[in-house]
């Protein structure tokens, strides 16, 4: 049975253990996930002195795998106790108290902002790193000063209000967090404290607590396997996330990819469940490595949805690596129809069960168009489908793959577009094919006709900023006709004009639609028309 000790500690001094490395992490806690907004929120509940939870610490006799951080100078230190709740918030303090994440505090209105640039014209901001750092006298002085300066009039009052406020918040230092500590050496009972703690609300989500299962049924999994699994994605410009890692996992051993139903897989050894992520691995290698290979995506940042990779992992775990230049003409097939279609937004495990099961049929690949097909009425793309603002827009990797697959080339440099060209000059980049500064001059056009996917061209950094404000009517014309005709640009150089913006959009639609048909079509084959 574990120990529990309580105690209070004041913020300054949890920071200071944290920062001495006297505080770690568990491998079965997660990584830091908050955002400014929520850090923001965190100390303004401090300075109002509401309270904010507790602070949940494990005294083990024995170390087990811990996570690395990069939170303590002394990362060489051996920690004393781990947190199993309180890291975010801790975090998140230690990065407003350095100014990594900069909160500014207005002394007259009594609220709290993340720093942008129109908060310091008014000396009423004031940097919750400057109270925290050099204290609310020195602070006070200096807003005495800037006040004067702006001749903005305060009288003596409401300035020794001022400095009341700011002493108040330099007091969320001395907040005192309840710190409760659990000792024992039984990691199921940690474990199971951890997953009970953090599955209050929507604290953690169920991949994590799967995963906090995981590292104490196979000790390592975390910090070793996957953590060195995502370094070497990252190395191929594949940014993938531990909990897609572990939705793999979990489809592989399972069949299904939910995180609720996993009693079965617990019951395994660790030998097994190693050779459960070496399946895992070996497949997610092989998707990386199709995707990059015959569907020309360099890059995760062109990937749509990364549920729908899912389905292939367990397609090519299924087949070991298998795989006939039919069935990858069928799963390119699937992938981007499945992309563009949205299929796996939303609540995406539903569909991804429909595909596993589907991947255990007679004809898998058809199976799994079959699934597409019930919620998409036709296959056939048509222009409307390509209109809209360009920023979210599922087609926009398709149509970059269908370029790459065309060696289209960047206008001006002559160099294979790529997504990873070497080079800030050579960097690919979106371009308004009419610049928005020429369009909005004109004064004739809304923001979504501007940002219409139908005015993008894939280019180098050199080239878009070659382009700047000119006129599609002055610059296309010194442009090889082929890079142009590489990109569906319209060759009637009367639609180059600001004054047929619209017809030159319905042009260039036109011609995408037709490519994206005729790319479809190709590596569907029977699929199309299902």
């Amino acid at each position: 049975m574990a120990k529990l000790e309580r105690t209070d500690k004041p913020v300054s001094v949890l920071l200071e253990e944290l920062g001495k490395g006297v505080l770690g992490l568990p491998e079965i806690q997660r990584s830091y996930v908050w955002n400014r907004p929520q850090a923001r929120d965190l100390v303004d509940s401090l300075y109002r002195e509401y309270p904010s939870g507790l602070i949940l610490l494990w005294k083990p006799k024995e170390l087990p795998e811990l996570r690395n951080t990069s939170l303590g100078e002394n990362s060489g230190r051996a920690p004393d106790f781990l947190i199993l709740d309180g890291q975010q918030r801790l975090t998140s303090l230690k990065k407003v108290f350095s100014g990594e994440i900069d909160v500014y505090f207005n002394v007259e209105e009594e609220s709290f902002q993340i720093y942008s640039p129109k908060l310091k014209a008014n000396p009423l901001w004031i940097s919750l790193k400057d109270v925290i750092n050099e204290g609310a006298v020195k602070v006070w002085l200096k807003l005495k000063l800037q006040l004067d300066s702006h001749s903005l009039q305060v009288d003596e009052s409401k300035l020794d209000e001022y400095l009341y406020r700011l002493s108040a918040l330099e007091k969320i230092k001395e907040y005192r967090y309840p710190v409760m500590i659990i000792h024992t050496d039984d990691y199921e009972e940690i474990t199971e404290s951890f997953i009970r703690v953090n599955s209050r609300g929507t604290r953690l989500r169920e991949s994590e607590l799967a995963m906090a299962q995981l590292a104490f049924h196979w000790p390592g999994a975390l910090v070793k396997e996957f953590e060195s699994a995502l370094d070497d994605y990252e190395q191929v410009n594949y940014d993938l996330e531990a909990r897609f890692l572990m939705r793999c996992f979990v489809a592989v051993s399972t069949n299904q990819s939910r995180f609720r139903y996993l009693s079965a897989l617990w019951k395994k050894s660790s030998a097994e469940l190693e050779d459960v992520w070496k399946k895992t691995k070996k497949a997610v290698d092989y998707t990386i490595n199709f995707l990059r290979d015959n569907a020309g995506i360099e890059s995760s940042d062109w990937i749509p949805s990364i549920n729908a990779l899912v389905p292939l992992v367990i397609y090519f775990s299924k087949k070991q690596g298998h795989v006939t230049d039919d069935e990858v003409k069928g799963l390119l097939f699937w992938f981007f129809e499945a992309t563009i279609h949205g299929r796996f937004t939303g609540s995406p495990e539903t569909k991804i069960d429909q595909d596993l099961k589907a991947i255990e049929s007679a004809d898998p690949i058809k199976s799994m168009v079959a699934n597409l097909r019930r919620d998409v009425p036709s296959f056939d793309i048509t222009p409307e489908m390509i209109e809209g603002k360009y920023q979210r827009h599922s087609f926009l990797p398709l149509i970059f793959v269908i370029l790459r697959k065309k060696n289209a080339k960047d206008w001006f440099t002559g160099t294979i577009l790529s997504s990873t060209n070497v080079g800030p000059e050579h960097k690919l980049e979106l371009h308004h094919i009419f610049p928005k500064a020429v369009l909005k001059e004109s004064g004739d056009f809304k923001t979504h006709e501007i940002d219409d996917i139908a005015n993008i061209a894939f280019l180098s950094q050199k080239a878009n900023r070659t382009i700047l404000k000119s006129k599609p009517e002055d610059y296309l014309t010194k442009i090889e006709v082929d890079r142009l005709k590489s990109q569906y640009v319209p060759m009637d150089a009367n639609l180059w004009k600001v004054d047929r913006f619209r017809d030159f959009l319905v042009a260039r639609r036109k011609l995408i639609t037709e490519a994206i048909n005729e790319y479809m079509k190709e590596i569907g084959g029977r699929y199309f028309d299902l």
